[in-house]
């Protein structure tokens, strides 16, 4: 299993679980678990058996054309949706995001929603290939089935999103480096930051380079430990005055 960026020790053993124990009853090809924020926005991302390479083109490119989307969901009490009920195949053949499922042999998929008080905090992305074919009514059945247990999982095992910060030793981040930090922790690459934050791509550049010298590193993956694993309090008790 890689981890694209990460999420803290209890999401991480929870996410596990959840994806082992999903997987051992329906098979997949691969699967992406992720935190969801207040405002509906995917981050913390765990990939099982899923290219990074093809989940940067998404963030990049085609996450906000998902038509599983959690923003999608917010409302209702929707957990198992699979893609044919949000695109159906007749739409998806001439839509911008089924010609990247064809691209990357992506079959099918079907989204698990995890819910706490009514509020969509997780989700789990369920990938089929052409090898293994769309997912069946009777496997949908069985996720259904499971669904309410990932989400009594939750209760007790993932911890609030807000607790679950960057954690810093050190040096104090401005709020502009705290907002880049937090999209490097998710994955994204200069171009997506730039593209959320309004920046021109050589201001990005700009602002990780001041990282790296500020905490002494000299790539992400250094970064993202530093910011993520340091046991000295929030991010949020970091920015600088």
């Amino acid at each position: 299993m890689a981890i694209s960026a990460l999420t803290g020790y209890a999401a991480e053993h929870y996410a596990r679980r959840c994806i082992d124990t999903v997987t051992g009853l329906v098979p997949v090809s691969s699967c992406a678990f992720y935190r969801v924020d207040a405002q509906l926005r995917p981050r913390d991302y765990l990939l099982h058996r899923l290219a990074g390479r093809v989940h940067q083109v998404y963030l990049s490119h085609y996450q906000h054309l998902d038509p599983l989307h959690p923003a999608r969901f917010g409302s209702g009490r929707h957990g198992v949706v699979p893609m044919a009920e949000a695109l159906p195949k007749r739409l998806r053949q001439g839509s911008t995001y089924g010609a990247f499922m064809s691209r990357h042999g992506m079959a099918d998929v079907v989204e698990l929603f995890v819910r706490s008080r009514g509020r969509v905090v997780a989700g789990f992305s369920l990938i089929r290939t052409e090898e293994l074919g769309p997912f069946s009514a009777g496997e949908v059945q069985t996720l259904e089935h499971l669904h309410g247990l990932l989400e009594l999982a939750a209760e007790s095992s993932l911890p609030p999103l807000e607790s679950a910060g960057v954690v810093v030793a050190g040096p104090r981040l401005t709020p502009r480096e705290h907002e880049i930090a937090l999209l490097v922790r998710d994955g994204a690459c200069n171009k997506t930051i730039a593209r959320m934050l309004d920046l021109g791509l050589p201001t990005v550049k700009t602002h990780l380079q001041h990282l790296f010298r500020k905490f002494d590193v000299s790539n992400r993956t250094e970064l993202v430990r530093q910011l993520f694993l340091a046991e000295d309090g929030p991010i949020d008790d970091k920015l600088a005055n």
